[in-house]
């Protein structure tokens, strides 16, 4: 059994931050996206039940190659990079088709995928390679329970209003988890020093057998700036409460200031 998970890079919302001069980001530090710490783990865990191999796969420039190291530190078993100048800002039905041609080479029964990413959150990818795979989708997954003698999956996901919601699928199939899944592991020793030591995958267009002039971006960025602040609505404390009193006591007693402070200065709530 073998299972892919799609990995991304993002910019670190903790640290990035706007330089309203050069009316650009500052201080931009690329890390993993959260949602796929949880995929990358479910999947090892997956495979200590199944005996899987775990792959990791990303689509980025030079600097996305950290993100499947982190994978192979946290006990992956491969890694495969797609790097070319010919994928630099892909929209999200090219990342799906480009993902989707390379699993479509790879002998494979399950794709994992984070349910949205933390920086664009479109939530396309994992629909779009199932699309072009053809391949039975699950999205928003909170569970999943492998069975191989029968090669199908059971898998639980999250519907609004805190429902949920069983779902039997035959494998191999595409889905998307939820953060909920499970929580990162954490590595030993051990398995961290022989991810350093793993080789890492980079396959270009010409490898994929796209073309060039079908890779270009299918979209632009014209102009960046910082949202606009927004004001905060204050309490007013109003000097003529409680209008039964005589005129020296105007001064709104202690329960009023408490309900004013309470409601956040709203009257009718």
């Amino acid at each position: 059994m073998r299972i892919i998970v799609c990995v991304k890079q993002v910019p670190d919302s903790t640290i990035v931050r706007f330089d309203l001069r050069a009316k650009s980001l500052a201080n931009v530090f690329y890390t993993m996206d959260p949602i796929d710490e949880v995929t990358i783990s479910e999947a090892i865990r997956i495979r200590e039940r199944t005996g899987a191999t775990v792959t990791a796969l990303t689509l980025g420039p030079p600097r996305a190659k950290d993100v499947l190291r982190t994978c192979l530190k946290m006990g992956a078993d491969e890694a495969m990079h797609l790097c070319d100048e010919a994928f630099d800002n892909p929209d999200p039905s090219l990342t799906s088709e480009i993902l989707a041609t390379q699993i479509a080479t790879l002998e494979y029964d399950l794709v994992l995928c984070g349910r949205q990413s933390m920086d664009t959150g479109n939530g396309f990818v994992g629909a779009g390679i199932a699309q072009f795979l053809d391949l039975p989708l699950v999205t928003a997954v909170t569970r999943i329970d492998i069975f191989t003698d029968t090669n199908s999956a059971t898998v639980h996901r999250r519907l609004k209003g805190g429902d949920r919601e069983i779902v039997e699928t035959p494998l191999p199939a595409v889905l998307t988890v939820d953060t909920v899944l499970t929580k990162p592991v954490y590595p030993k020793l051990q398995t961290i020093m022989q991810g350093l030591n793993k080789d890492i995958d980079t396959l270009d267009a010409k490898a994929l057998g796209l073309e060039v002039n079908r890779v270009d971006p299918g979209f632009s960025t014209p102009t960046l700036s910082q949202p606009k602040p927004r004001l905060k609505k204050t309490a007013t404390l109003e000097t003529g409460a409680s209008p039964a009193l005589p005129l020296a006591f105007k001064l709104p007693l202690a329960a009023d200031r408490i309900k004013l402070i309470a409601s956040g200065g709203v009257q009718d709530k």
